[in-house]
C-alpha cells in the first residue's frame, strides 16, 4: 500500500500507525521506529443496511480543516514540489508513472522545501522510508545506512540541493557519536556507524555483528556525499560556519588513522573490512570499493583546504596516493578485495561495479567493460534492486544500449508492485517496503545513464548517450540546480537542448559552457543545442580552489 507523508510525519494508508521522523523506541540493537497510534485509520464494517445514511463526528476532537481545503492544500504543496524539479518523459505512460512515484515516495520522507514551522533537525533516510520500521527486525528498523548518500541522495541534490544539505545535516549533529566510535576501535577523526538512529550510536542489531564491526565504508559514502554537494553548490558558507568542513576533515582523519603501509608493497593497506558486498563475510582486506572512498576523502580535504583552512598532512596524501587495489592484469578486472577468485564466487549486490560510477574511478573502457560483465554475472538473482541500475548506467557509458535497456528494465519492473509503484528490495516481494533505496537507483539510471550527467568538483557535464529509455520519444529534466543556477535539459533521439532558466545574480563569477570547439558565457534564456553523444560542459569562471 502507498504511504503519505512530510518528512516530520508519515504512514501507510489504512495503517494502525504514525511513524515521526527521529522517534525511536528500544536500545542499541533492539532500537526501532516508535509506533504512533493513528487517529485517523477509521474503517467499519456495516451489520445492517437498513440505512444508506451514517456521519460520524471527528471535528469536536480536532482542528481539521474540511477535505476539500485539505486536498486543495495538498495538491498546492505538491504542484510547488514539481515545479522547483521533475523528469517528464514522453510517449511512454508507465515508465513516467515510475519515475514519478519514486521522487514522490522519496521527497515523502524527507522535510518540506517551505514550512511555517520551526525549521528541526533532520534525522535521516530509511530504507523502508518513514512510514515502516515500526518492529524489530522489520524494514531496517527505521535506521538509516549507507543508502542514504549512495542511494537516495543523488538525484535529490540535483533537484533541490537544499533536501541534499538536510540529509548532511543529520550526519554532523551526530558528529560526537561519530567521534566516539572511532575513538571506541581505537582509532581517530569520525567513524560512522553501518546503522544510525537519533543519538548516532550505532544501533546494527545484536544478530549482524560483522557489519557493526567491519563495514565502515559509510564513513566514506558519507564524505563523497559531501564531494558532491560542493560540487553543484559551492557552499561556503556550509564548509566554513556550518561544520561541513569539519565533517570533510574528520571522516578524512579516519580514513588516515585506518590505513597501514605494507613494507613488501610499498603500499598502504586498508584491513579487515566488510565491503559493500555483504556475502564477504565476516571481513576482508583490501575492498578495493572501500579504498576508492577513503582515498577521495582525503583528497576532498584537500581540494577545499583553501577555503576550509584545514591544512592536510603530507603523509595523509601519500595514503590517498598510494593505497592498494587488488586487481587482475590477466583478466583485466579491478578484484572486490584482495585474493577475491571470480570463478569461484558471488556477491549480493552492486560493488566493484561503482568504481566506473558514481565514483568515476580512472580506468580503461576495456576494463569498465569487464568489471560490468564479470560481475553481472557473479551477482545472485535475489539481490536487491539497486545493483542493475549501476550496472545499466555503465552499459550507457559504453554504448552497449541493447543490454543497458535490459538491464534498465530489470532494475524496476519487477521489485515494483502495481497499483501504488510500491518498491521491494527483493523479486520475490521480501525485504524492505516500500524499498525507497532502489526508487533511489532507479532514479540515477534515468539522470546519469540516459541523461549522461556526470558531477566533478569543478565542472557539470551532460553528454546523453544517444539511446532514451524504453519506448520513450523524448526525456527532460526540469529544474536542474548547479552552483546558483536553474536548467531544463530536454534530450531527443539525435538532438539534447539545454535552457538557461535562472542564474545566481549574487555570484560575481560568469556561468560558463564548453562543447567541442565552442566557448561562451551563459545568460538567462540562453538555449543550446547539440547532438545526442557529444560532451557539454557547464562550469563556473574560476575553479573552486586555485
Amino acid at each position: 500500500m502507498a504511504y503519505v507523508g512530510n518528512g516530520h510525519v508519515a504512514t501507510v494508508i489504512f495503517s494502525d500507525f504514525i511513524y515521526m521522523n527521529g522517534l525511536y523506541n528500544g536500545a542499541n540493537g533492539t532500537s526501532h521506529r516508535a509506533r504512533i497510534p493513528s487517529t485517523h485509520n477509521w474503517q467499519f464494517k456495516l451489520e445492517s443496511l437498513s440505512s444508506s445514511l451514517y456521519s460520524l463526528d471527528v471535528a469536536s476532537a480536532s482542528n481539521e480543516r474540511e477535505p476539500d481545503e485539505i486536498w486543495s492544500s495538498h495538491v498546492s504543496l505538491w504542484n510547488q514540489v514539481w515545479l522547483n524539479g521533475r523528469i517528464e518523459i514522453r510517449d511512454d505512460v508507465e515508465l513516467q508513472r515510475q519515475v514519478n512515484s519514486a521522487l514522490y515516495y522519496i521527497l515523502s520522507s524527507l522535510p518540506p522545501l517551505s514550512t511555517r514551522s520551526e525549521h528541526k533537525q533532520f534525522y535521516g533516510l530509511s530504507p523502508g522510508s518513514l512510514s515502516r520500521g515500526g518492529r524489530l527486525g522489520e524494514d531496517y528498523g527505521g535506521h538509516s545506512f549507507w543508502d542514504t548518500e549512495t542511494w537516495m541522495y543523488p538525484s535529490i541534490l540535483l533537484f533541490y540541493p537544499t533536501l541534499a544539505k538536510e540529509i548532511l545535516s543529520y550526519r554532523i549533529a551526530l558528529r560526537d557519536a561519530a567521534a566516539h566510535n572511532a575513538h571506541l576501535f581505537g582509532y581517530i577523526g569520525w567513524r560512522y556507524p553501518w546503522e544510525s538512529a537519533r543519538t548516532g550510536i550505532d544501533v546494527t542489531p545484536d544478530c549482524c555483528p560483522e557489519v557493526r564491526l567491519y563495514q565502515m565504508h559509510i564513513t566514506g559514502d558519507i564524505a563523497f556525499a559531501a564531494r558532491q554537494y560542493i560540487a553543484v553548490t559551492r557552499d561556503q558558507s556550509w564548509l566554513k560556519f556550518e561544520m561541513g568542513g569539519d565533517l570533510i576533515y574528520e571522516t578524512a582523519r579516519f580514513w588516515a588513522s585506518r590505513a597501514i603501509y605494507n613494507l613488501d608493497r610499498k603500499q598502504y593497506e586498508i584491513l579487515m573490512v566488510l565491503p559493500p558486498d555483504e556475502d564477504a563475510q565476516p571481513f576482508k582486506n583490501n575492498s578495493v570499493f572501500t579504498n576508492a572512498v577513503a582515498s577521495l576523502s582525503i583528497q576532498l580535504a584537500d581540494r577545499v583546504s583553501c577555503i576550509t583552512e584545514k591544512s592536510v598532512p603530507p603523509a595523509w596524501l601519500d595514503i590517498a596516493n598510494n593505497l592498494y587495489f587488488p586487481f587482475d592484469n590477466v583478466t583485466q578486472i579491478h578484484l572486490e578485495y584482495e585474493n577475491f577468485n571470480p570463478k569461484n564466487a558471488t556477491i549480493k549486490q552492486a560493488d566493484v561495479v561503482l568504481l566506473g560510477f558514481p565514483l568515476m574511478w580512472p580506468m580503461s573502457k576495456e576494463v569498465r567493460r569487464n568489471d560490468l560483465l564479470t560481475y553481472e554475472r557473479l551477482t545472485r538473482d535475489d539481490g536487491p534492486a539497486m545493483t542493475w541500475s549501476m550496472h545499466a548506467i555503465g552499459h550507457l557509458e559504453l554504448k552497449d544500449f541493447e543490454l543497458a535497456e535490459e538491464l534498465f528494465r530489470r532494475s524496476y519492473e519487477t521489485y515494483v508492485r502495481p497499483p501504488f509503484n510500491v518498491w521491494t528490495e527483493a523479486r520475490s516481494g521480501v525485504g524492505a517496503v516500500n524499498f525507497i533505496t532502489g526508487a533511489g537507483g532507479f532514479l540515477q539510471a534515468v539522470l546519469f545513464g540516459y541523461g549522461g550527467i556526470r558531477l566533478t568538483l569543478n565542472e557539470l557535464e551532460i553528454m546523453p548517450p544517444g539511446r532514451l529509455p524504453n519506448r520513450s520519444t523524448q526525456l527532460a529534466f526540469h529544474g536542474l540546480k548547479y552552483n546558483g543556477a536553474t536548467f531544463d535539459v530536454m534530450i531527443e533521439k539525435e538532438m539534447y537542448h539545454v535552457n538557461v532558466v535562472a542564474l545566481n545574480n549574487d555570484n560575481s563569477q560568469s556561468m560558463l559552457y564548453e562543447h567541442e570547439q565552442q566557448r561562451g558565457s551563459l545568460r538567462v534564456n540562453d538555449t543550446l543545442s547539440f547532438r545526442v553523444d557529444t560532451r557539454l560542459i557547464i562550469h563556473l569562471a574560476a575553479p573552486l580552489c586555485p
